[in-house]
């Protein structure tokens, strides 16, 4: 059986999907790029649309790593590490993400440390209470969460 090619995107029509998409959700731009490039579609024609796309207002990079931090921290649980680390591989500049990293609520970033070390505390056991402090730690840390935040609230919650 012969595989069917798809036809490369013109510019019209990737301008017309992807402002759809950007009016729908909160993209990125090289997000977008790639989307392009997987459509067939060369540099100029790529860097002409992403261009008009951020100039009209669909796409804004402040805004997306607002977005991006928000939704990373409340829903996915991710710590500040993590998102730092995702946000540079979508290139993402630090000057513009750093401010949407500084605006994390103090109180809810703890919270979210505290609930996910409560709950993954209930599906491990381990030989003795330094394995388990370990083992939270290391799950936190790999959740990207900082290493003296992971030690103050498994610590705290050892307390309890």
């Amino acid at each position: 059986m012969q595989k069917i090619e798809p036809k490369p995107w013109g510019e019209q029509e990737a301008y017309n999907k992807l402002s759809a998409l950007c009016a729908r959700q909160e993209c990125c731009l090289s997000d977008l790029a790639v989307k392009m490039t997987k459509k067939g579609m060369d540099n100029q024609s790529i860097d002409r649309i992403l261009r008009q796309l951020e100039e009209e207002g669909f796409v804004n990079e402040e805004r997306y790593s607002r977005a991006f931090v928000h939704d990373k921290l409340m829903f996915s649980h991710w710590g500040r590490n993590r998102i730092r680390i995702e946000l540079r591989r979508k290139g993402i500049s630090h000057e513009i993400f750093a401010p949407a990293l500084e605006e994390i609520n103090e109180e809810d970033y703890l919270q979210v440390l505290r609930d996910l070390l409560t709950e993954y505390r209930r599906h491990i056991t381990a030989p003795s209470n330094h394995e388990l402090r370990n083992r939270l730690i290391r799950y936190a840390i790999s959740r990207g969460f900082e290493v003296s935040l992971a030690m103050s609230i498994v610590d705290h919650q050892e307390e309890e």
